[in-house]
């Protein structure tokens, strides 16, 4: 027999012994009334296993937080990085194609000619294409190779090319050309026939 049956039947006696019968309309109207059912314990977590839960999903949160911000920062650093990094290629660029400049001038072209043993022609003749004509003498004569007569003074760190072709400092092709006199054409240039 459950407990409540049993609670039930000792109501019954308790009221039979104090004279309530059990038809009475008193016992009509509390006989729809009984005794609770115990409460069931609720299967399931617990509220501190669900706290330690949320906690650990905050934490989780915040660490990815941390990560995304270290990664975001560490890509900041490399890109100023390569920043300094185009900076300063750039200005050896500009450092190179000044020297370049340099090394293109007519004034260094004549210097390494001259020390590459290259005589200057005092008379060059032209030829006007017009008529094909050549103006002045192809029999000219040649000189002593001499110095630039517009110098440039932005040439005299750039090297010079010497007899073996090497790159020289400029003063050491200097007294090469000096050293070494320069030796004469004889006869004319064989140059093509141009019409």
């Amino acid at each position: 027999m459950s407990a409540t049956a049993r609670d039930t039947e000792a109501l019954f006696a308790h009221r039979a012994s104090i004279g309530h019968a059990p038809g009475a309309p008193d016992e009509q109207r509390r006989s729809h009334l009984r005794l609770a059912p115990l409460a069931r314990r609720k299967l399931g977590r617990s509220p501190v296993v669900a706290s330690l839960v949320g906690v650990g999903i905050v934490l989780a949160i915040f660490a990815t937080q941390l990560g995304l911000s270290i990664a975001i920062s560490q890509g900041a650093y490399e890109a100023r990085a390569l920043e300094v990094e185009q900076r300063d290629l750039s200005r050896v660029e500009r450092v190179l194609s000044q020297n370049v400049g340099k090394m293109s001038s007519p004034q260094n072209l004549a210097e390494n000619a001259a020390a590459l043993g290259m005589v200057q022609n005092v008379r060059p003749a032209t030829l006007r294409l017009s008529d094909g004509a050549v103006l002045g003498s192809l029999e000219s004569i040649t000189s002593d190779p001499r110095g630039n007569i517009v110098p440039n003074s932005t040439l005299e760190s750039m090297p010079v090319v010497d007899a073996e072709g090497l790159l020289v400092p400029r003063s050491a092709g200097v007294q090469a050309v000096a050293s070494d006199p320069p030796v004469r054409w004889k006869g004319t240039l064989p140059a093509p026939d141009t019409h």
